[in-house]
């Protein structure tokens, strides 16, 4: 008999994580988020006023993701686009107030949760996530 996909390292890491982002999830309806935004937000926060080509190159993602998640972040009131005070052509994403004020709450819930599921972990556990996270070539 040979082993199911569903015996493998890999997928019982996906659940662990897909219950993660299920405990986020119910946080970010809170704020009118959807997951994937508070990537963006993220980035937004470490340096505002970035263009959608570099938010794309930075979540590696593709630019048609980003113009969604844009606009859907713009008609929540949380981010504006404006142009580039040298160079009119160049059109950059900044935080408006109202995006700026999640800043707190998100990064507290997103720690919270992740104190959740590493209390849930042996400290030899925690070690390995974070060497895991450490060098893999997703982090940024």
């Amino acid at each position: 008999m040979s082993e199911s996909l569903l015996d493998s390292t890999t997928y019982r890491a996906i659940r662990v994580f897909a219950a993660q982002k299920i405990r986020m999830a119910t946080v970010y309806q809170e704020y009118g988020l959807h997951m994937g935004q508070e990537f963006m937000l993220a980035q937004l926060w470490r340096e505002d006023g970035l263009t959608q080509s570099q938010l794309a190159e930075r979540l590696r993602v593709s630019a048609p993701a980003i113009t969604k998640v844009v606009r859907s972040l713009e008609r929540g009131g949380l981010v504006r686009r404006a142009p580039d005070e040298s160079d009119g052509r160049v059109v950059r994403v900044q935080l408006t107030e109202r995006g700026r004020a999640l800043e707190a709450p998100i990064t507290a819930a997103w720690y919270a949760v992740e104190a959740e599921l590493f209390a849930e972990l042996s400290p030899k556990q925690r070690d390995a996530l974070r060497h895991l996270a450490a060098v893999s070539p997703a982090s940024g």
